[in-house]
C-alpha cells in the first residue's frame, strides 16, 4: 500500500502543476487578472526610453512612448495666472509627456510598484498620482525648481515609475524611489553630457522590468558617440537614437516619439516609428492658439496615419501567431497522448513513465516512444535515449514555473536569489523528491527513502546538465516569441506558446544529457529504461563514481547562466 501511494507522487505532482497552470490561465484571462492589475498599477507605458543630451548650445529631450494602443491623445493646457502653459501627450488623467512654455520637459518610465515615504509634514498636493507632473510643469521652469518642489511637497505613498525632467539650460534629473523609500535625484552631468532612463530604477536597479536593459545600453552608446564626436548635435541625431531603441511589436510597440529642442521651444513628434515624417510644433504658438484637444494621430498627414494603421494591423496579426502555436501544441499533445495510450494500454507499468513524459514534452515524447520505447530489447543508444527523456519533465516544469514567476512578478528579473533558487535548487528538488525517487522506487521495488539516497548524485548531474541545455536554447527562443507576442496582456495561448519554447529548448537539454547517459549506459547503469521497457534492475552510480560529473555539470550550468547574461 505504501509503495502504491508513493507511485502516485509523480501523477499528483503533474496534477498540482496542472492546477497551478489552470489557476494561472484563469487569472490571466479573467477581468481581475494579475496582468490587468499590473496594468492598473503601472499606468505609465512599461517600455519607454527617455534621454536628455546637451552639447555646445544644443539641448534635446527625447522619449519613446512604447505601449500596445493604436493611438494616444494630444491637448494644450494654456495655463493661467501663476501657471505656465503646457502641451501634453497621453491622457488627461494619465499624462505621458509634456513640455511647458519655459522649456521644462517631462516623461516617465514605468516600474513595478514600491512604497515611498509620503512626508505628510510637507505642503499638500491636490489631485491624484498623475497630477504631480501636471502641477510641476505648471509651477516650475528649471530642474532646480523641480527638485526644490519635490523636497517641499508631500509625495505619494508609493511609486510605479521614475520621472525624467529636463530644462532649456541642459540640466536634467531622474526622480525615483530609493531602496529606503526616500526620493533619489539622479542628475545629469553638466555641459556636454547626457542622461538616460529606461524601465529599471537608476537608483535601485532591483526595482525594474529587466536589468541590465538593452535599450539603455544602446541609447548610452549612441549618445556617447554624439557627445564625443566633432559634429554639431542635431534633431536628426536625437531622433536616430529614439529609432535605435524603438520597438516594432511583441510586448509593446513605439506608438509615438518626441524630440524637444528645449532652448528653441520646438517639439518634433513621430507616429508609429515614422522618423522621416515628423510634425513640428512651436510650444509658445500652440499655447497661444490653444489647438483643440483630440487624438494624436490627427496632427499627422493622411499618408502617415494610413501607414500607422497598416503597422498596427501587422502587429496585431503577428500576435495571433502565439494563439496559433498554443492551439496547435495542445492538439498535438492530446493526439500524442491518445496514440501512446492506445498502443500501450496493456503495459500499465510503462504508462507510468510515458504519461508524464508525453504530457510535458508532447510530440517530442511520442517521438522518443516510437523510436525507443516500444521494444523490450533496446539497443544501447535507444536505452540512453529513454534515460535522457526520463530526466526532462521535471526540468521543463521547473523552467516553466520560473518563466511564469518572472512574467507575473517582474521584480524577479533582477532578483538574483530568486533566479538562483529556480535554476539551481527547484529543478533538483522537484525532480529528485517528486519524480525520480517515487517512480524508480516503484520500478525497483525499493523503499522511497532508500531510493532518495541512491538517486541524489545522479539527480544532481542530470538536473544541472538538462537545465544548462534548456536555458541556452529557450532564452533565445523566448526573445523571438516575446518579440512577436505581447506578454503585457497575456492569454492562455501565449503562455502555452512559451511552454512550447521550453520544450524546444529541451532538445538541447537532451544533447547535454547524452554526455552523461552515454557514459552511464556504457557502464551498465540504468533507471528509466527499467520502468519504460520493463526489463532489468535499477542501478545507479554512487558518489565516488559521480563526484567529477557533479563538478562538470555545475561548470556547464554556470557557463550557461553566464552566456545568457
Amino acid at each position: 500500500m505504501k509503495k502504491s501511494i508513493l507511485t502516485l507522487c509523480p501523477i499528483l505532482a503533474m496534477s498540482i502543476l496542472g492546477g497551478i497552470t489552470y489557476l494561472t490561465f484563469g487569472l490571466l484571462s479573467s477581468p481581475t487578472s494579475l496582468s490587468d492589475k499590473a496594468s492598473r498599477d503601472t499606468e505609465t507605458p512599461s517600455g519607454c526610453t527617455v534621454f536628455t543630451v546637451s552639447k555646445g548650445g544644443q539641448v534635446f529631450f527625447g522619449g519613446n512612448d512604447d505601449y500596445i494602443n493604436p493611438d494616444s491623445y494630444y491637448w494644450v493646457d494654456p495655463g493661467s495666472i501663476g501657471n505656465y502653459g503646457v502641451i501634453w501627450i497621453g491622457k488627461p488623467d494619465d499624462v505621458q509627456q509634456g513640455v511647458n512654455v519655459k522649456g521644462l520637459a517631462y516623461d516617465a518610465n514605468g516600474l513595478p510598484r514600491v512604497d515611498t515615504n509620503p512626508h505628510l509634514e510637507r505642503e499638500r498636493v491636490k489631485g491624484g498620482y498623475t497630477y504631480y507632473p501636471i502641477q510641476i510643469l505648471h509651477e516650475c521652469a528649471t530642474v532646480k525648481e523641480v527638485i526644490d518642489w519635490a523636497n517641499t511637497h508631500q509625495w505619494h505613498s508609493y511609486m510605479h515609475d521614475q520621472m525624467h525632467f529636463a530644462d532649456a539650460s541642459g540640466d536634467a534629473v531622474i526622480i525615483s524611489a530609493g531602496a529606503d523609500g526616500e526620493l533619489v535625484f539622479t542628475r545629469k552631468p553638466p555641459e556636454n553630457s547626457f542622461l538616460v532612463s529606461t524601465n529599471y530604477n537608476v537608483a535601485n536597479p532591483g526595482n525594474g522590468f529587466g536589468y541590465p536593459c538593452e535599450r539603455y545600453e544602446t541609447a548610452t552608446k549612441r549618445l556617447s558617440e554624439l557627445v564625443n564626436g566633432e559634429d554639431e548635435l542635431t534633431v536628426e541625431d536625437a531622433a536616430a537614437v529614439l529609432k535605435a531603441v524603438s520597438t516594432a511589436g511583441g510586448s509593446s510597440w513605439t506608438l509615438e516619439s518626441l524630440v524637444a529642442d528645449l532652448p528653441h521651444g520646438l517639439v518634433y513628434l513621430y507616429y508609429f516609428r515614422q522618423f522621416d515624417q515628423p510634425v513640428i510644433l512651436n510650444v509658445a504658438e500652440e499655447i497661444a492658439n490653444d489647438r483643440p484637444s483630440g487624438p494624436l494621430s490627427k496632427l499627422f498627414p493622411e499618408e502617415v496615419r494610413q501607414e500607422a494603421a497598416r503597422r498596427y494591423q501587422k502587429a496585431l496579426s503577428d500576435q495571433s501567431l502565439c494563439d496559433q502555436i498554443g492551439k496547435a501544441w495542445v492538439g498535438l499533445v492530446l493526439a500524442s497522448l491518445v496514440l501512446m495510450i492506445l498502443f500501450s494500454i496493456r503495459k500499465p507499468k510503462a504508462l507510468l513513465f510515458w504519461l508524464p513524459v508525453v504530457m510535458i514534452l508532447g510530440p517530442l515524447g511520442l517521438l522518443v516512444w516510437l523510436i525507443a520505447g516500444r521494444r523490450q530489447k533496446a539497443q544501447s543508444w535507444q536505452a540512453a535515449l529513454v534515460e535522457v527523456t526520463g530526466h526532462l519533465p521535471p526540468i521543463a516544469v521547473a523552467f516553466m514555473l520560473l518563466l511564469i514567476v518572472v512574467i507575473l512578478v517582474p521584480q524577479t528579473q533582477s532578483n538574483e536569489p530568486v533566479q538562483i533558487l529556480f535554476i539551481f535548487v527547484l529543478p533538483l528538488l522537484l525532480g529528485w523528491l517528486f519524480y525520480q525517487a517515487p517512480l524508480l522506487a516503484f520500478a525497483s521495488r525499493q523503499g522511497y527513502f532508500r531510493m532518495l539516497g541512491q538517486r541524489l548524485p545522479a539527480a544532481w548531474v542530470v538536473t544541472n546538465l538538462g537545465m544548462a541545455g534548456v536555458l541556452l536554447l529557450t532564452t533565445r527562443l523566448l526573445d523571438w516569441i516575446t518579440g512577436t507576442c505581447s506578454v503585457m496582456e497575456l492569454t492562455p495561448w501565449t503562455l502555452v506558446s512559451i511552454g512550447v519554447m521550453v520544450v524546444a529548448g529541451a532538445c538541447l537539454g537532451m544533447l547535454m544529457l547524452l554526455l552523461y547517459e552515454g557514459w552511464a549506459v556504457r557502464y551498465g547503469y540504468q533507471a528509466w529504461s527499467v520502468l519504460a521497457l520493463g526489463k532489468g534492475e535499477v542501478t545507479t552510480p554512487g558518489w565516488r563514481k559521480l563526484w567529477w560529473w557533479i563538478v562538470l555539470s555545475y561548470i556547464i550550468l554556470i557557463g550557461g547562466v553566464l552566456v545568457n547574461r
